[in-house]
């Protein structure tokens, strides 16, 4: 029974770390796209600025090209965040499914257990009954 506790509370361990990462990675993936659109204004204002889009252009602003840059190095990085986002919440389900068979047979064993602990009490019960109405026989006769 201490083995099936301890067990049930590492992988409840596991599952919170999980979802720690998860709301961590959930959350860096927030402040990156909130990040990208805050360059992609700054790129905006900067080109309506100098009233000039073409990124080839020779008086294209310098911070716009910055911006731009950053703003696609961004992208990047929020696609490969996306991936280790998706990879975490399959490792999550992993690990809710692991600890509901944990606790699925923790709680049958606890069943069977409190079952087994009737049945004896049931079988004592019986067993003083019998005895009480042998003697109630005996005395009768």
């Amino acid at each position: 029974m201490k083995s099936r506790t301890s067990l049930i509370r590492v992988q409840r361990f596991q599952v919170e770390e999980i979802q720690r990462r998860v709301a961590d990675l959930e959350r860096m993936l927030d402040d990156f796209r909130r990040e990208q659109e805050d360059l992609e204004k700054r790129v905006r204002y900067e080109q309506e600025k100098a009233g000039i889009t073409d990124e080839g252009h020779f008086a294209y602003p310098t911070y716009a090209k910055y911006a731009s840059m950053r703003r696609d190095n961004l992208s990047q990085s929020i696609d490969e965040l996306s991936r280790q986002v998706e990879a975490e919440r399959a490792r999550l389900a992993d690990a809710f499914e692991e600890l509901k068979k944990v606790e699925l047979v923790d709680e049958s064993a606890r069943n069977r257990a409190k079952a087994e602990s009737r049945r004896r009490e049931q079988a004592e019960l019986d067993e003083m009954a019998i005895g009480l109405h042998q003697r109630q026989s005996a005395t009768a006769s």
